[in-house]
C-alpha cells in the first residue's frame, strides 16, 4: 500500500493526491514506427514559442521522388481515427484539434500506390496564461471517519457520498454532512480496490483502481445495477466527476476521459497542462461550471482547469489547512473534493483524516 506520512510532515506540508497500492510505471510503450511504405520527413514550421489557440503549421516531404503522397492524416499517438486529414503537404491544423501541452501526435502518409508510414512528432504548446497561485482559508470543520480511505467524495441532496479504497476495506457510503454520521454503506468484494465515484441520472458510478472495471448502483439501495469496463493509457481508474453528458475519468496521467454515461465508450481525451508542461497524476476530480477541481497526487496542491481546453486556470496550495491537534499517525494524503450545497465552498478531506474542512479560497501575494 502507500507510504505513510508522518505527523510532522502532515501538518506542516498538507497532504497529497490519492491513489493506493505499489507504485506502478505510469509510462506507455513508446508507439514504435510503421515502414509499410517509404519515409518521409515531418516539420513544424512554427515549432517555437506555440500557444494554445495558435494553428500548428506543418511541413511533409516524401523520401522518394517518384512516389506521391495523396493523402496526410493526423490523431493522437494512441488514437484509431484521425482528427485531421488533408491532401496538402503544406498546411495548419488548429491547436483545439491537437490539444495543448506536451502532445505527440501521429502523422499517417498514405500515397498513390495505396502503402502508407507514419511518423511521430512532439509538439508543445503552451497555456495563454500561466496559472494564478491561491491558498486557503479555513472556514468551518466537519467530523469525517478517520477509518475512511476516502477515493470519491462529493455532495448530494444534503447528504456526503464516499467510495473508499484498499483491498478489503473499498466501500460505497452515504453519510450526513454535519454531523459525519454513517447513513448506508455497501461493501465491495474483497478483490475490488474502490476508487472515484459520482452520481449521475439518478445513479451512483464508481470506478476502481487495477481491475478495469466500473459499477453503476441504484441511488437508493445503493444495489449494484450493472458492470461495465473502460480502458486508459495506465489501465487504471483514479477519480470520477461529471458534466451535463459525460462522465469524466482520470487514470493518473495528464489525460482526463470523456466517457458516453450509456455505453461507457470513450468519446473525448483532454491533456491537462500548464505553463511548466503537462500536468500529471490527476486523481480525485469536482467538476463545477465548466472547470475541473483535481487533486495532485503527492503534491499538496489542487487545480482547477478549464474543460475545454485542459488549461489549468489556478493553481491551490494546501499546506496547512490541518491542526496539529486533528493530526494522528495513520493519517494519509489529501484527497476528496466537494462543493457546500448551501455555500458553495469548496470541502475537502484526505484519507484516514479526521475532519472535513470548509474553504475559501484566498489569492497569494504576487500571484
Amino acid at each position: 500500500m502507500k507510504f505513510r506520512l508522518f505527523i510532522a510532515i502532515l501538518v506542516s506540508v498538507v497532504f497529497i493526491g490519492c491513489q493506493d497500492d505499489p507504485t506502478t510505471s505510469r509510462n506507455g510503450s513508446r508507439p514504435s514506427q510503421s515502414t509499410v511504405g517509404p519515409s518521409f520527413r515531418v516539420r513544424v514550421l512554427n515549432a517555437q514559442g506555440l500557444t494554445y489557440g495558435d494553428s500548428i503549421h506543418f511541413e511533409i516531404k516524401s523520401d522518394s521522388p517518384d512516389l506521391k503522397i495523396s493523402k496526410v492524416e493526423i490523431s493522437g499517438k494512441d488514437s484509431r481515427l484521425p482528427f485531421f486529414t488533408t491532401e496538402a503537404l503544406n498546411f495548419k491544423i488548429p491547436s483545439q484539434l491537437s490539444g495543448g501541452g506536451e502532445v505527440r501526435l501521429k502523422l499517417k502518409a498514405i500515397y498513390e500506390n495505396g502503402k502508407y508510414t507514419t511518423r511521430y512528432k512532439e509538439v508543445n504548446l503552451k497555456p495563454t496564461r500561466p496559472a494564478m497561485d491561491w491558498r486557503f482559508d479555513i472556514l468551518k470543520k466537519y467530523p469525517h471517519d478517520v477509518s475512511a480511505y476516502t477515493q470519491g467524495f462529493l455532495v448530494y441532496k444534503g447528504f456526503i457520498y464516499e467510495g473508499t479504497g484498499n483491498y478489503g476495506e473499498s466501500r460505497l457510503r452515504r453519510l450526513d454532512l454535519n454531523t459525519g454520521e454513517l447513513v448506508q454503506e455497501e461493501s465491495l468484494s474483497e478483490d475490488i480496490f474502490g476508487e472515484g465515484i459520482t452520481i449521475f441520472d439518478e445513479k451512483i458510478f464508481q470506478v476502481t483502481y487495477k481491475s478495469g472495471r466500473g459499477f453503476i448502483y441504484d441511488l437508493e439501495t445503493f444495489k449494484m445495477k450493472e458492470e461495465f469496463t473502460y480502458t486508459t493509457q495506465t489501465s487504471e481508474g483514479w477519480g470520477l466527476t461529471h458534466n451535463d453528458t459525460s462522465l469524466i475519468l482520470s487514470d493518473g496521467s495528464s489525460t482526463l476521459y470523456f466517457l458516453d454515461p450509456h455505453s461507457q465508450e470513450v468519446t473525448r481525451k483532454l491533456n491537462v497542462f500548464d505553463e511548466n508542461g503537462n500536468v500529471k497524476l490527476l486523481n480525485e476530480l469536482e467538476y463545477v461550471n465548466g472547470r475541473i477541481f483535481a487533486n495532485i497526487y503527492t503534491q499538496p496542491f489542487i487545480v482547477e482547469l478549464d474543460v475545454l481546453s485542459g488549461q489549468v486556470i489556478n493553481r491551490y496550495d494546501a499546506r496547512g489547512i490541518v491542526d496539529q491537534s486533528e493530526a494522528h499517525p495513520d493519517m494519509d494524503v489529501l484527497n476528496g473534493i466537494a462543493i457546500h450545497p448551501a455555500t458553495q465552498n469548496l470541502l475537502l478531506t484526505g484519507k484516514y483524516w479526521s475532519k472535513i474542512y470548509e474553504v475559501k479560497p484566498i489569492p497569494v501575494d504576487n500571484s
